[in-house]
Parts: C-alpha cells; structure tokens; sequence
C-alpha cells in the first residue's frame, strides 16, 4: 500500500489440551493432564515466528500484522485468569514477547481492560502488529453486540455454535 509492503501472518495453532498426533485414549488422558497441547502450541508459534518475521532482517521497523486462533492466554490478562507464573497456558504468548517485535492490540490500545473473545471469559484470539504498523491504527476492538454472541446449537447436538464460538477483532488502519 502507497509502497509500502504489508506482511500479514494468518494462524490456528492446535486446539486440544492434549498433545499432536496421539490417537490412544490414555495416551490422550496422560498428555492432556500434563497440558501437552500448550507445549505443541508454544512449539508451533516457534516455528511460525522464526520462518515469518524471524527471517527478516529489520522486521522490526516494517509493516507485520500475525492474527488467529491462538487457543492460549496471555500473561497481560493473567489478572483476570490468576494462573500461575509458570502455567503452561501462557507459553505462547510469553514466547511471543520474548522473541519478536510483536505488539498486542487489544491489550495496547485498551490498557488494564479485558475483553473475551469467546463465549466464556477467555481471551484466545489476538491481533499482533510491529509497532510502525500499530501506529497506524486508528481503532481497535472486539466486536461483542447481538450478532457476534455465541449461541450453542439449541438441539446441544454438537459443540456448534451461532455465528460462531468466537467474536471477531475489528482493526482499522491508516495506510496514507
């Protein structure tokens, strides 16, 4: 846009307490009671990191925006969720702090507020930018009104729910 070059990573990191690939029941029962699944998230933002903006020389001072399903908390609303410091749920977004330039959204643009973005109080779906992108931001937030309220599939057939089981993030931006 206007020359310069947007960078946009877009992720679902593995949604299960339980670790990748083990189909044995027990097997599943012992991963998930050790909350494997947040060691194979942390594993994956990892990966996506350091083969995205990782890769890049000086990604700091350009246009980065990585967004989705994260299926993990942030130690910024720890205050709301009263884990541990060491609780395995925060990896990812501790890993994310750590090693990249990467800056919270919703977090940077409403400080000391929380705002879910599921049907329960949990906060799973970010938006992250470099900070000459966040700069460009001109509004910031989780949309939650009558339309976005998850609603369980009244049938209970399944874990369905209407629109969906997560509320979208709306970021706008001026690319002048």
């Amino acid at each position: 846009k206007n020359g310069h070059t947007l960078n946009i990573v877009s992720l679902h990191t593995w949604p299960q307490v339980y670790g990748f690939g083990l189909t044995d029941k027990q097997e599943r029962k012992a991963s998930a009671a050790v909350r494997e699944g947040d060691k194979f998230r942390r594993t994956e933002i990892e990966y996506v990191c350091s083969h995205t903006i990782g890769s890049v020389p000086g990604a700091e001072k350009q246009l980065w925006m990585m967004m989705g399903d994260f299926n993990s908390r942030s130690r910024r609303d720890n205050r709301v969720y009263n884990y541990p410091d060491d609780d395995t749920r925060l990896l990812v977004h501790d890993y994310i702090a750590e090693h990249t330039p990467y800056v919270d959204v919703i977090a940077e643009k409403h400080p000391g507020e929380f705002h879910t973005t599921t049907h329960g109080q949990s906060r799973i779906d970010f938006v992250y930018c470099t900070q000459p992108l966040c700069e460009r931001i001109t509004r910031a937030e989780v949309i939650a009104d009558d339309f976005t309220e998850p609603v369980r599939d009244p049938g209970k057939l399944s874990n369905f729910y209407h629109p969906s089981d997560h509320r979208p993030i709306l970021v706008d931006f001026d690319m002048k």
